[in-house]
């Protein structure tokens, strides 16, 4: 059953017209019938707001061809989504205090970073014996190049002399 199918079956099970799905999505009537008669395929936008409509659907389901929509949506009542969800590959992992944006600008993220690498190149303890030859971390850093992006997709280099 492909995605347009299982998109009639859920309007059908949950005892709507299109024109009432369509406006719980927040979409065009015009879209769901486009869909509906084949015209055009769900976008992902609209399917992500069947999932975010229907918690009950699972995303799997309407998905995969080979998956068929859950029997728990012969009811027009939806369920409550459990209270311990999964984590989404989407969702946001919060800053740290040190690693804030108002307190990291691009800058300072890179610079900390080397002075992380330093500490751990120094603490590192060398290997024993005559073939592992002890090399003092670099501690003078000199610029390499500079890049320059524009908006219009253009970039310069420039290099210390």
């Amino acid at each position: 059953m492909n995605l347009s199918e299982k998109i009639e079956l859920l309007i059908k099970r949950k005892q709507l017209s299109a024109s009432q799905f369509a406006d719980k999505l927040g979409i065009p009537r015009s879209s769901i019938s486009h869909i509906l008669s084949g015209r055009n395929k769900p976008s992902l936008d609209v399917v992500q707001k069947i999932l975010r409509v229907f918690p009950e659907v699972s995303a799997e389901d309407l998905l995969f061809e080979d998956r068929s929509l859950g029997a728990s949506l012969v009811t027009n009542v939806a369920k409550e989504p459990s209270p311990v969800a999964s984590p989404s590959l989407f969702d946001a992992v919060l800053p740290t205090p040190s690693e804030s944006p108002k307190n990291n600008s691009p800058e300072q993220t890179i610079v900390q970073s080397n002075l992380r690498r330093s500490k751990e190149s120094a603490v590192s303890t060398p290997q024993e014996g005559p073939t592992a030859p002890v090399v003092p971390p670099r501690l003078e850093k000199t610029i390499e190049r500079v890049l320059i992006f524009y908006t219009d997709g253009t970039f310069s280099e420039s290099r210390p002399m």
